[in-house]
């Protein structure tokens, strides 16, 4: 449809006939566009109503993926600026945005509130979400709508909606280089960079992915991947907009769902599914029954993002699942995408990330000269979907930007072919299951325990999520610190997925003459200690708590029988691939897809090992 800019994109999807049209599945509520442009439409009135005018920055971090993605496409009608904040983000690392971002407003979870440690300012515009309230009586509403006209800032949502008109009120004109939205990626707690995408950005980035993806209004997104994520965000409830088309986000990803994400793609007639290479590891791995789930006559692709796609997954899946799968790479800083190995009207490799499509990519040597073919250099990418840079950083967006060209820090070669691959990667940030942590931000927070000397923060490969965060730690003299007790400390200053998954205690780490911490010899000595820890005991029980321990992070003198995923704090999605995989590796034996399924209690769990050990 080739809208050009947020003005033409509302026009267009006002004009067309779809008001009844869904726009969005979130689990079981269907959101038609109707419904969408009619809450747009009331929110702009109390956006004006409470000073908002274009250009101006406001927080938004609620855990509703309906909320998120209104207030997300308001902003952007309206001129505001959105500033993505990860409801899950620790209270430092939000309390280092805010600071930086000196926002005008605030649209929030209610509890965010308290524990970012908010307090009410008439200057500032402050939306607290409460999903509760609408449950109440009309009374209890019309008072708090007479509160709330009362108390200016300190409104209350959604109930605020029913007060609010629904009348056009006159635009302010937007450019493509006004900031549509900044979202914060790399640097450490102290320091988090904020990356600046503008409108013209945004709508370039848009016009591709339609175009590659061969989108149109028939089109069923599939994308069940984090809001607060472009590949979430910008590749769900924004592409389906811009094409006037369905999102369908059945649920939220997790292990016990697997069966049930298989059975939407046909429920739902998905066209399209979005995805990280994690997921389609465990959709491999759990596939059982499941293989024809694509085989329908409304499914396209499978597009996979935001990390490496091995080469043996991409062709297993391609084979077992007969779909084609398409490759992206791309950035928060590209806005989700830059290179495609895709199919339709383009060439294709699998076991790459394609080719750059309405942009440039090149590679850079050490020296700066242009890299031959099949020669690893640094990837360099310039098109109107680079960012604008980082916020209120110039030295940091300078030390990426040259004239035009964005340093990916990543490393890669192009052959004969001109398709790219990645081979490595200058920048420490490393990837696990789709998402990238970045090593100095743990480490920071590792050595705020007073009984840390120093640590190191570093990816080690893993077969399962692609790399795996561990930790060397020194300890001060005479401390008696475990592994345990500062996974406990560490867990209320970091998400889940920042949690390192192995933590090794030694007496100092190597350094070099310039008194640089050697990764290498890091690596090393964690490759020596890891050898010197695996059990010689094959008996199922006590290797079942010692794969437990490791992969959710707790002591074994708190791991009963009894206990189930719901019981242990740390059993997530991804501990639980851990868990058993390294239960088929020690054991030598691979476990059904129903089996996986149900091990999701220790007691089960156990009864399951004892069995195939009987047969073996």
């Amino acid at each position: 449809m080739g809208y050009d800019n947020i003005q033409s994109l509302f026009e267009g999807v006002e004009s067309a006939n779809i008001q009844k049209k869904i726009f969005a599945q979130i689990t079981d509520t269907k959101y038609s566009y109707r419904q969408l442009l009619e809450d747009i439409n009331k929110l702009n009135n109390l956006f004006q109503s409470n000073g908002l005018i274009k250009g101006d920055r406001v927080i938004l971090s609620t855990n509703d993926d309906y909320y998120t993605v209104l207030f997300f496409l308001a902003f952007l009608r309206y001129g505001i600026v959105s500033i993505c904040l990860d409801p899950e983000t620790p209270v430092n690392r939000a309390t280092a945005v805010i600071k930086i971002t000196e926002p005008k407003g605030f649209v929030m979870d209610d509890h965010l509130f308290e524990e970012r440690n908010l307090t009410k300012n008439d200057n500032q515009f402050q939306l607290k979400i409460k999903k509760d309230v609408q449950k109440k009586g009309k009374l209890f509403k019309r008072l708090l709508k007479r509160k709330n006209e009362e108390e200016k800032g300190s409104a209350t949502f959604p109930v605020i909606l029913d007060s609010l008109p629904n009348d056009q009120i006159s635009l302010t004109p937007i450019t493509s280089s006004d900031l549509a939205y900044v979202l914060f990626t790399s640097g450490t707690t102290s320091e988090p960079k904020g990356v600046m995408i503008n409108h013209g950005n945004l709508f370039a980035q848009l016009h591709t992915l339609s175009k590659v993806y061969a989108l149109d209004e028939q089109a069923n997104l599939h994308n069940v991947l984090p809001l607060y994520h472009v590949d979430g965000i910008i590749q769900g409830p924004l592409l389906t907009l811009y094409n006037q088309a369905t999102w369908l986000r059945p649920m939220r990803f997790d292990l016990s769902k697997i069966s049930e994400l298989f059975h939407s793609i046909y429920k739902y007639r998905a066209s399209h599914f979005f995805c990280v290479p994690l997921m389609l590891s465990f959709m491999d791995k759990y596939s059982e029954n499941h293989e024809d789930s694509f085989q329908t006559e409304d499914f396209k692709f499978i597009i996979s993002s935001a990390s490496k796609l091995e080469q043996k997954l991409w062709d297993d899946f391609e084979r077992k699942f007969k779909v084609p799968l398409i490759n992206v790479y791309g950035m928060t800083e590209t806005v989700a995408a830059a290179l495609y190995c895709t199919i339709n009207d383009y060439p294709r490799k699998t076991g790459t990330i394609g080719i750059p499509i309405d942009c440039e990519a090149k590679i850079i040597n050490s020296d700066g000269s242009l890299a031959k073919e099949n020669e690893a250099g640094v990837l360099w990418i310039k098109g109107t979907n680079i960012f604008a840079g980082y916020f209120n950083n110039p030295e940091a967006t300078a030390a990426v930007l040259k004239d035009g060209w964005i340093n990916t820090g990543d490393v890669a070669v192009k052959d004969e072919q001109g398709f790219y691959k990645i081979t490595g990667r200058v920048r420490s940030m490393i990837n696990t299951g789709g998402v990238n942590i970045y090593p100095e931000q743990v480490s920071e927070m590792i050595n705020t325990h007073p009984a840390v000397l120093e640590n190191i923060c570093l990816g080690i490969k893993d077969e399962n999520i692609g790399e795996k965060l561990v930790s060397g730690v020194v300890l001060k003299q005479d401390s008696k610190l475990d592994k345990l007790d500062l996974l406990t400390f560490l867990r209320p200053l970091l998400k889940q997925n920042q949690i390192p998954k192995d933590i090794f205690f030694f007496d100092s780490l190597p350094k070099g003459t310039s008194g640089k911490i050697q990764i290498n010899a890091v690596e090393e000595l964690i490759a020596s200690s890891s050898k010197k820890n695996t059990l010689k005991d094959d008996s199922g029980y006590p290797q079942i708590i010692k794969a437990a321990t490791e992969a959710f992070g707790i002591s074994a003198d708190k791991i009963s029988l009894e206990d189930t995923a719901q019981s242990i704090d740390g059993w997530d999605s991804m501990a639980h691939l851990l868990f058993i995989t390294s239960l088929e590796k020690h054991f030598n034996l691979r476990f059904s897809t129903s089996e996986m399924m149900t091990m999701t209690s220790i007691s089960t769990t156990n009864r399951i090992l004892k069995q195939k050990l009987s047969v073996q």
